[in-house]
């Protein structure tokens, strides 16, 4: 079943300056400090309360820096939302300790086989918010037409358990393994926009295992798209070095035919 991220009744009616779910008009009055990449996620990568950052706009060509994790945070929530997504943050803590102990006892030669269940609806959806803070925070480099971006009114009803996915939308699943002499443990997202279309989706990896959300429908043949060796909304990831085999099993409630997504491990994590 999938978590529950909608506001307890009654709605509030208030729009909160400053919250990017103000358009759901079921704010609290009070702005609450929000990680747009779970604060959680964030303190399972840290060393030492400092965490290797790069990539984000503000920080010019410095390169990686060591950096507090409350660097992280911004105003971009009012205290009702961001405790309604906060069971969002710990399914993906979860599911990152699950790929990080999957790829650690790979490296150690473990022979052991595992299974693990998780919403798929509630990664995904954890995605989307990773999206929606991070653009709305002005954290994500973006090609879209307008510099004071919110999210759509639909995006938001999806996060708060408001509404559905569009058809074909939500989650896609590389089994493409990478092509480096290791696995890079860590986290890396890039917001996918145009001029055109504006913000569109995203691609968030854990430990170099890459999973997109795309938020307006792809194209059915999907050779030309950022999503070409991807599977969407797969049944389940199979992890296996040939010896043994660990298994993160996807729950969803929409109805489709689920293929799996297998990957098979010769190389060692740095």
């Amino acid at each position: 079943m999938a978590s529950v991220t909608r506001c307890p009744p009654p709605r509030t009616g208030t729009r909160t300056k400053g919250c990017y779910a103000a358009a759901l008009a079921d704010c609290s009055p009070d702005l609450s400090r929000e990680h747009f990449i779970s604060e959680g996620l964030l303190k399972e990568l840290s060393v030492g309360g400092l965490v290797s950052i790069d990539g984000f706009p503000w920080q010019s060509d410095r390169g990686i820096q060591k950096l507090p994790t409350a660097v992280l945070a911004s105003n971009i929530l009012c205290r009702r939302h961001n405790v309604a997504l906060s069971t969002l943050d710990a399914v993906a803590l979860r599911f990152f300790r699950w790929i990080d102990e999957f790829h650690g006892e790979f490296d150690r030669g473990q022979e052991d086989n595992r299974f693990c269940l998780v919403n798929g609806h509630d990664v995904e959806r954890w995605i989307l918010k990773t999206l929606c803070g991070a653009v709305f925070s002005k954290n994500a480099t973006i090609n879209a037409a307008k510099s004071d971006w919110q999210p759509p009114t639909e995006w938001l009803q999806i996060l708060f358990g408001e509404a559905q996915f569009s058809a074909r939308c939500g989650l896609y699943v590389s089994g493409k393994i990478p092509d480096s002499e290791g696995i890079e443990r860590g986290y890396k997202f890039v917001a996918f926009s145009n001029n055109a279309a504006g913000v569109y989706g995203a691609r968030v990896s854990l430990n170099d295992e890459t999973f997109g959300v795309a938020m307006s429908a792809p194209p059915e043949d999907l050779a030309n798209t950022f999503l070409a060796t991807h599977v969407y909304r797969p049944r389940g990831l199979a992890f296996t070095n040939g010896t043994s085999e660990k298994i993160i099993q996807f729950g969803w409630d929409d109805g489709l035919v689920h293929t799996g997504v297998r990957m098979t491990y010769e190389k060692r994590i740095l």
